[in-house]
């Protein structure tokens, strides 16, 4: 039940956010951001992945406003503050909260490696769609789980450290489903989520952009799990057209950890 209200609330902000932005609403924009600069819920700041600063001056949101928490932000802009540095005042009507949090090495995996592979788990997606922008590789992603259970599945973006001399960053996505597999039994259910992770870190000093590789595994023909990759190059400070992908409307909003 707890997930089932989730997914109404979080369902019937995305039908805001994509259906102002379908009826050609000129002064409706969403972008991917990071909060700072925070005073109070009515002023603070939000960088977004194009460069441009978001100078909050009104926010129609009951959630909690903090530093450094990565969000896909729906807003209006009411002024341009100093349209030359790309600053812009604005009134915020809502965001949601994108998973987001630091990458695992792969050398902290091997230190106790059968414990700690088991808990990050190897469970398949359904399909993984990922791109750059800013600092972070963002991803749209599809698992399988069980309705009316009250039980979070956990994303974790696993840096191959131990490679990290080579020309290519290697990152792993890595899906623990606690259990919710099509070899328990139940019929399950497809949800989509959203995560988020700074790679920036990652590029050795002086260095402006490096090929990275992305790796999941993902259920093929009668759910038999396959390996899949995506190729790309991150540069620093990207600041190409943001992308998100709106999702089947049989699929419904999986919070995850």
């Amino acid at each position: 039940m707890k997930r089932n209200v989730l997914n109404l609330c979080i369902g019937l902000l995305f039908v805001f956010l994509f259906f102002s932005c379908s009826n050609d609403v000129d002064d409706i924009y969403i972008s991917y951001g990071v909060i700072r600069n925070v005073t109070s819920n009515d002023n603070y700041e939000i960088l977004t992945d194009k460069g441009n600063t978001l100078a909050v001056t009104k926010s129609y949101t009951s959630q909690t406003i903090e530093n450094d928490k990565r969000v896909l932000v729906n807003y209006e802009i009411l002024s341009d503050k100093d349209k030359n540095k790309k600053i812009y005042e604005v009134k915020v009507n809502g965001y949601y909260n994108l998973l987001s949090k630091p990458l695992v090495n792969e050398s902290f995996i091997l230190q106790e490696e059968e414990v700690r592979r088991d808990s990050i788990g190897n469970d398949p997606f359904v399909n993984v769609s990922a791109w750059f922008g800013g600092n972070y590789i963002n991803i749209d992603f599809n698992i399988l789980y069980e309705q009316n259970v009250n039980k979070k599945h956990m994303i974790n973006l696993i840096y191959d450290d131990i490679q990290a001399a080579a020309d290519t960053i290697y990152l792993t996505l890595r899906h623990n489903a606690y259990g919710e597999v099509p070899a328990k039994g139940v019929y399950l259910y497809k949800g989509w989520g959203r995560c988020s992770f700074k790679i920036s870190d990652l590029l050795p000093e002086g260095v402006t952009s490096k090929p990275v590789k992305l790796m999941w595994t993902q259920y093929g023909y009668n759910y038999e799990a396959k390996e899949c990759s995506d190729n790309g190059v991150f540069k620093t400070g990207n600041t190409t057209t943001e992308q998100y992908t709106v999702r089947d409307g049989l699929d419904e909003f999986v919070e995850v950890i």
